[in-house]
């Protein structure tokens, strides 16, 4: 009786055991591996950089106490901050007659100044890339357009800017509007400026400024010349 009582605990022990494997083993075997809670990000390839023209170039005179925008001596506010200011104070609207306003009446108010060819370029480097350029690409017959792209590549001859490029564009731009002679001779006064550059310092044209400086200027003489010839 004992040993009948011992094999039947014996036989419902391995029933119990066996419906457990059936019951938890195949979802054991089945079951995906456990996945890893990290992500894994695959880096984006690794491209070449490029070296990008800066935008705008302020030219400076060989040793002038200006170089780096330090400001005039007893000038107060700074001037040069003033065409940053102007830019703000007037934020980004369609219609830039407020803003040309305020920059011609900066440059009345500091007229005849030693420091004016600073404002000068600063100026037209924020009129021209940022207001008058836009609207000339999106409809160039504008007369109003144009004589504010006249009255700021004046500036910029005034000043003696070497930056070709932006002087480059104004020209292209001032074709219909400026006698072509007056154009030719607005193109060779600055690829000479820019070429005196070269001469006096060969370092220059390392530099990516200066690399792009005497790009425009030759494209400067190219203009000159084609315009010469057709005269």
């Amino acid at each position: 009786m004992t040993k009948r009582y011992a094999l039947d605990i014996f036989l419902i022990a391995l029933g119990l055991a066996t419906l457990v494997v059936q019951r938890f083993l195949p979802d054991y075997v089945n079951a995906e591996p456990r996945r890893s809670s990290t992500r894994i990000i695959a880096s984006a390839p690794v491209r070449a950089e490029v070296v990008r023209e800066p935008e705008g170039q302020l030219t400076f005179p060989a040793g002038s106490k200006y170089l780096g925008l330090t400001p005039p001596e007893g000038v107060t506010p700074n001037p040069f901050l003033e065409v940053e200011r102007i830019a703000r104070a007037n934020g980004h609207v369609r219609d830039y007659a407020g803003k040309d306003t305020d920059m011609r009446q900066l440059l009345l108010a500091h007229a005849g100044k030693e420091y004016l060819f600073v404002l000068q370029q600063q100026a037209a480097n924020e009129m021209l890339r940022h207001e008058l350029f836009p609207h000339y690409y999106s409809d160039p017959t504008q007369a109003n357009m144009l004589e504010g792209i006249s009255f700021y590549t004046s500036q910029l001859l005034e000043a003696k800017s070497e930056d070709a490029k932006l002087i480059y564009m104004c020209l292209r731009a001032l074709k219909e509007y400026w006698p072509a002679q007056k154009i030719a001779q607005a193109a060779l006064s600055t690829s000479a400026h820019v070429q005196a550059r070269k001469i006096q310092s060969a370092a220059d044209t390392a530099t990516v400024s200066g690399y792009h400086r005497q790009v425009y200027a030759r494209e400067l003489q190219k203009m000159a010349s084609k315009l010469k010839s057709r005269a």
